[in-house]
């Protein structure tokens, strides 16, 4: 039963990845001929490293820029750039995204629930100066941003199957809290797209068409 519980996860985050590939896929219009340079923060966690293969396969692995605050493994050097990049360090990021020549970011960082509710001082640091810094950068550079949010940013009393767009909002860790504001942030500086992805592959999204036109 382990087994197969563990089996239904890795399918459902090796969709999920492609899915987002597709959706990040999206920022570059038909008009672009040359391949984004993307910059992926967070990329040794659940789904950067999946993502960062699969969108390798379309643009090539020179133009995927990996980057997180531990030490990769060694498969991970070998497959394409990898930088080391705090996004508490705004100058530090941002000197990563001018020398690499970023075009779009996909921002993955964050501290999730387990973490984020033995440390809210950290979480709220990370997931919400953190995401702060790099919206900030990409409205300074003139980058595309892609942030996938998370059914985390819903609670009990939102409505289910289907969950209407605009609905209530109340979750109750603060990794929820901190993705409503990242999205309600977003709403001002950029679009978001928001996921949501159940073990059995149903998957819902959100998003403003407007963002891939920037």
């Amino acid at each position: 039963n382990e087994y197969k519980s563990y089996l239904r996860i890795m399918i459902c985050q090796h969709q999920y990845s492609r899915i987002l590939a597709c959706q990040v896929r999206l920022l570059t219009t038909n008009s672009e001929k040359t391949p984004p340079r993307t910059l992926i923060t967070g990329s040794l966690g659940q789904l950067g490293l999946t993502l960062a293969k699969r969108m390798r396969q379309l643009y090539g692995k020179e133009r995927v820029v990996c980057t997180d605050i531990r030490k990769p493994p060694k498969i991970v050097l070998q497959d394409g750039p990898y930088r080391y990049a705090n996004i508490l360090n705004k100058n530090g990021l941002e000197e990563i995204l001018v020398e690499n020549r970023i075009d779009q970011v996909v921002h993955f960082s964050a501290l999730l629930s387990a973490l984020g509710e033995q440390n809210v001082a950290l979480a709220l640091q990370v997931n919400i100066e953190g995401f702060h810094n790099v919206i900030e950068l990409c409205k300074n550079h003139e980058l595309k941003l892609f942030c996938p949010s998370t059914i985390g940013a819903f609670g009990p009393e939102t409505p289910k199957n289907p969950t209407p767009d605009l609905t209530i909002q109340r979750p109750k860790t603060i990794y929820g809290v901190s993705k409503v504001y990242m999205e309600l942030l977003g709403e001002v500086r950029y679009a978001l797209i928001r996921f949501t992805c159940y073990y059995e592959a149903r998957v819902g999204m959100r998003y403003d068409r407007e963002f891939y036109d920037r």
